[in-house]
Parts: structure tokens; sequence; C-alpha cells
């Protein structure tokens, strides 16, 4: 599209200057903010460069190219683009004459984006005071267009006008009289103006507007500032003013955007559940299990069992036993047998709204699974919803791991829709028994991170973003990167493209399966087992759905989890003997001492049989994420409590003998002198 600029020369701006604005001040203050410009984009440029590419930079409604000589320091080329005719020719020639200056290659385009090449991308985008003087639409449009342009990670500089008001004003501006005249309009008005000649309408931003014109567009604000104040003389009172937040009086505002990389993941999701069943009189036991067994078949007739024919064809059951079989040949540490609930199939229905409307979910849960895992020995159960999402982008992650408390609802193949929780009240109400101790964990394994090949770019390049998938810190993107790499020291990895990170009840798992490293540590394997055993164990080519199979990380995570579990329910039962006060007969608070201390004994004996101090890395890893080790000590001064207060009833049963057998003597002396005296 081409059109006439409708105020000629700057007329109505060069107005302006004159008679509300200094003219040095004005320069001044532009300055100021194009320097800042500058830096965010010699940074750009310092990358670029690294990488061995040349930075490409438009400037879109170019006017008369005054901008192209600020920018050949950070580019390697500039396309200047220029709708108006007698813009577009002043713009040829200063093109010309600063790249003969500099030596930095300009090519001026007559028209606007549409006559861009389709595919071509830039690094740095320039839009100079356009975006206010077009239609409302035609501006959503130039944003989109812009944001479309820009290469991922590229950098947008725009300027434009503003108002410190909540919300946009619209004006007209026009020469009367020999003089500038500018009218508040409506919206409709405003919009009407575009293409009038002599009529310059000059709309002006509100900070919400522009961010929302931004956000809408997929781009992020890296710096703002307002500047050409009303009031000020120097390019200092503009700082004060940014820093400290004053836009009263700022006719203008320059914004630094940048087009996120596009960092779309593939990833597995555990919501984990551990609880104790335990009954306070008697515990499981063994005999109970076929009871329990049947509880859960009443309440799920279509699930199966890992010790079931059917198992056999689950992908599940194959990869578990898989995985078994080659880390844990001599069974786990606890004994357990595990059940997969086909009653649900769930996909994931989310809406995000925003102020640019409502946006549809772009990822897709490919598959999901909801299986139980029960330790009958230690009176534990185990419930784990598991979905594998793919195409997701790091918010939508980080919203994932909400998901496990914020009640969001997944939508099950029977047309309900329930939450994680609801979930894992449904399957734990099945085994009719009284649920305790619930500690709740969340396990993500990324398959697939942007494009990224090496473990250690990503730990570099992305600590903030794995501490927001971590954590479900919606705001990872401003949380210093110190803070973000002091919570993600935690960490285990047995291979140069696995890496497990975890702090607190929140664990992620890089497990970069499909990368080159991985690929050739397959090939590797499969030479050395061809060669040595005829084939490749097939532990080494599983690709499964359900977060930490791979490398046997869902074996560990449940081990720890039966230890929290079990150290919880000590805990919980020092509060529920406690509260139970204390038998008024001596022996028998003895006896009720007694058997508490063996109950703990037992629990410490159960726990450290593991071998804690001697436990693997990756569980140690787990183990102090889950803090597992403080509630381990806090049994044991239980125990030297107990203790304690056992031997002081034996001293006072004893002193209760004492006094006792005193008193007899003395009365059997007694009765000796009367019978004397007799």
């Amino acid at each position: 599209m081409t059109y006439t600029y409708p105020d000629e020369n700057d007329r109505l701006t060069c107005e302006l200057i004159e008679k509300e604005f200094d003219g040095e001040y004005w320069g001044k203050s532009e300055e100021l903010v194009l320097s800042q410009a500058l830096k965010e984009a010699m940074r750009l440029y310092s990358v670029r460069n690294k990488e061995g590419k040349t930075v490409q930079l438009l400037d879109l409604g170019c006017g008369m190219g005054r901008l192209f000589q600020h920018f050949t320091a950070v580019s390697d080329g500039i396309t200047g683009v220029e709708p108006d005719a007698e813009r577009f020719a002043e713009a040829e020639k200063e093109g010309r004459r600063v790249a003969d200056e500099t030596g930095i290659p300009i090519h001026v385009i007559h028209g606007d984006a549409a006559a861009l090449p389709k595919e071509k991308q830039y690094d740095i985008i320039v839009s100079s005071h356009v975006m206010q003087h077009i239609t409302c639409q035609m501006a959503e449009e130039l944003m989109q267009t812009m944001a479309e342009k820009l290469c991922p990670g590229g950098l947008l500089v725009l300027t434009t006008t503003y108002t410190d008001g909540g919300e946009d004003q619209f004006s007209r501006e026009s020469w009367k009289d020999g003089r500038r005249w500018s009218q508040p309009v409506s919206r409709e008005e405003f919009d009407s103006l575009f293409g009038g000649e002599g009529v310059l309408p000059v709309r002006m931003f509100s900070l919400q507007s522009l961010y929302a014109l931004a956000e809408s567009a997929g781009l992020e604000v890296l710096q703002f500032a307002r500047y050409h104040y009303e009031k000020h003389l120097s390019a200092e009172e503009d700082l004060e003013a940014n820093l400290s937040g004053d836009g009263e009086g700022a006719r203008d505002a320059m914004y630094l955007l940048r087009k996120p990389r596009q960092r779309v993941i593939d990833g597995n999701i555990n919501y984990h559940f551990s609880f104790s069943i335990f009954n306070e009189e008697a515990g499981l036991r063994t005999d109970d299990e076929g009871e329990l067994r049947s509880a859960i078949r009443k309440a799920f007739p279509d699930a199966i069992f890992d010790d079931d024919p059917r198992a056999l064809e689950e992908p599940l059951f194959q990869q578990l036993k898989i995985g078994q079989n080659f880390l844990h040949g001599g069974g786990l540490p606890f004994e357990c047998f595990r059940v997969l609930l086909k009653n649900y199939q769930l996909s994931f229905g989310l809406e995000t709204h925003s102020s640019a409307g409502i946006r549809k979910r772009s990822f897709d849960v490919r598959s999901s699974a909801v299986f139980m895992t029960v330790f009958p020995a230690s009176d534990t159960v185990q419930v784990c919803v598991c979905l594998s999402v793919k195409d997701a982008s790091p918010d939508d992650f980080v919203y994932f791991r909400h998901v496990q408390g914020n009640g969001a609802k997944l939508q099950n193949a029977d047309g309900r829709m329930l939450s994680v929780r609801e979930i894992f009240r449904e399957v734990s109400s099945s085994l009719n028994r009284k649920v305790t101790d619930v500690a709740e964990t969340y396990l993500l394994e990324i398959r697939q991170f942007a494009q990224y090949e090496r473990m250690e770019d990503i730990l570099d390049k992305e600590k903030t973003l794995i501490y927001g998938l971590m954590t479900g810190d919606e705001g990872w993107r401003h949380v210093p990167e110190a803070l973000a790499a002091e919570r993600l020291t935690n960490q285990w990895g047995s291979r140069d493209f696995v890496r497990l990170i975890s702090f607190g009840a929140n664990t992620v798992v890089l497990n970069l399966a499909d990368s080159n490293r991985a690929v050739h540590y397959r090939a590797g394997r499969m030479d050395f087992d061809h060669t040595y055993y005829g084939e490749m164990n097939p532990y080494f080519s599983m690709n499964s759905d359900i977060a930490g199979v791979n490398h046997g990380i869902i074996f560990s995570a449940e081990l720890v989890m039966v230890i929290k579990t079990i150290c919880n329910r000590i805990l919980r039962r020092q509060a529920v003997y406690y509260t139970g006060g204390h038998c008024r007969k001596l022996q028998k608070e003895i006896r009720k001492i007694k058997a508490y201390r063996g109950e703990l004994i037992t629990t410490l004996n159960r726990v450290e049989n593991l071998e804690i101090s001697e436990i693997g890395e990756l569980e140690r890893v787990l183990l102090i994420s889950q803090q597992i080790d403080p509630l381990i000590e806090k049994i044991k001064y239980l125990l030297e409590l107990l203790e304690s207060e056992l031997d002081l009833l034996y001293q006072t049963s004893t002193n209760r003998l004492v006094n006792f057998l005193t008193a007899a003597g003395l009365v059997l002396a007694a009765w000796q002198v009367i019978l004397a005296i007799m």
C-alpha cells in the first residue's frame, strides 16, 4: 500500500516542538531512549556474531531515513520501507549517503510491509512513530506483521505517542489559520480520518493498550521508557521520572519488545500421591491383601492387576517389568502390586484468557494413565495420574504444575470433568480404609526441549525456565538467575543426555532421548549387547509415556515416598499418643509406652534396613529434596524421649516398691515390738 503522509515536511511536529517544548531538550530526550535501544540491539548483535550470523534490520515506516545512521553500528544490512512517495525518495538519498559512509548496505522499498519478501525475517525491526497514525485495526495488524517478520529472539524497537491515563486518547491534528490545531475525537471518528488530506490522526496509547497489542502478537516487553515530557528541560529529568514511575506529561514512549525463541516442549507428567491405609489396631496384614484386591475390583471392574494375563498387553506393565528386571533383578526394596485403572482416559481442554481474547490450547495430551501401587508390608499406597503432553509452551507446563492443586478439570472419556485430586479421592476411597499421611509430589520428564541438543546448553541458558517448570512459578522470567541456580543444585545424572533436578516435592527430569548423544549411546549399547549377549536389552529402547519409567526414576521416587509416608505416619501417631493422655495405672502406662517404642523401633528398622547411608545417588537426591533425613532424626529423638520416659516410669515403679517394702518393714518391726511387750 502507498499513501500520502498528511503532514508535509512534518510541519505539525515542528510547530509542536517550537510552541510547547524546548527544541534542544526534544532532541536530547529522544537520543536518550535511542541509546537505550542501541544497547539492547548491541547485545543481540554480539550474540548473533558469536553464532556466525549476520544481523538484518528493518525500518518499517522509515520516513526520510533519519534513523538509518543510528542503527548501522548494530546491523549488517538495513531495509527501509516507506509508503509516502516523497518521503521514500528522501529515504533513498539518505540510504545511499549512509551506505557510502559506513559500508552497510541499505535498501529502501516504496510501499508497506506487504512489499517485503514473504519468507524474509529480520533480527531487529524499528517502527518509529507509525502506530499512532493508522486505524486501530491496522495497528493490530501491523503488530502481528512485525511479530511475524521478527526472527525468534529478535528485537522490536517501537516508539509511539503516550498517555499516562488508563485509556487511549484520540485526536485530530491539522492546520487552521496558519496554526496547528488539535482536537479530541472518538475512536470511530479517529479511524475515519486515516488517508484524509491535510488531517493527521493521532492516537495516544496507554501502557495497558500497547502491552495488550504486544501480548496478542506473542511479544515480550523487555524495556519501557517515556520521553518528551511537557515540563522537562533536560534528559536527566526524563531518567529520574522513569525511575520513579512518573509518566505525567510524557508525550512519547519507547518499547523494546522481543520475540521469544520457539521453546516448544514435549514431556510426561506424573501427579503422585502417597498415603497410609494403616489400621491403628493391626495394620494391613498380609492376609488382608485379598480383601483389598476385591475392594478395588468392585470399584473398578475394568481394572487390570499386574499379575493378570491381560497385563502382558499393557505398555505400562511391560515397561515397568522391563525396568524392574534390569535395575532390580532381586526385587524392589518394598514388595508391591500394581493396578491400572482403565476407567480413566484423560484429555485437557484448556482455554487461556487474556486481554487479547480467548486462545485455544495449542498442546496435545497424547496419552494418559491412572494406576495404583500397593505396598502391603508397609501399609502404604500410591496413586499416580499421568499425562503425556506434546507441543506445549513453557507457560503451558508451568500451568500443568498448578493443576495438581488448583482444581482445574480434565475431561474423562466417559464425559466427566475431574480434577487431579478428585481422581485421587475416587481411587483412594475404593480401598474402603481410612486414608492418612497423604504426601503429594510432582514429576515432569522433558523429552524434547525446543531445539536443544546439549544438556550443558539447557542448564546454562534456561535456569529460570527450569525453575519455573519445576515449581510452577508463573513469574519465572523475572526470577534472578542466581536464585534459580541455587534452587537447581540438587541434581543427578548418569548420562550426558539425562539430568534429574529436585527441589522440595518437585522434580524435573531432562531426558533428551532423541538427541544425537542419546542416539549414539543406544547405537553403542546395541553393538555391545549384540557382541556379548546376542541382542540389546529392551530396557535401552524403551520410550515410555509415563514419567520416570526410563532410567528407573519411578522406582526410586516410589521408594522415597514409601519412606516419607512411614515417617509421617509415625510422627502423626506420636501426636495421637500424647493427645490420648496417660493411663492412671502405672503398669498400663509402662505397657503403653513399651508398645509405642516397639512401633518406633520397627519403623526405624524398616527404613534403615534399606541402608539409607549406602543408598544410590539418585535416591539420595530425592531423599534430600523431600527432607527425609530430618524426619528420621525426629523419630530417633522421639525414641530417646520415650526411653527416658520409660526409665522414669520404671524408677517411679521401683521407688513405689521400695517405699512399700520400707513401710512393710516398719510395720513388721512395730508388730514384733508389740509382741515382745505382751
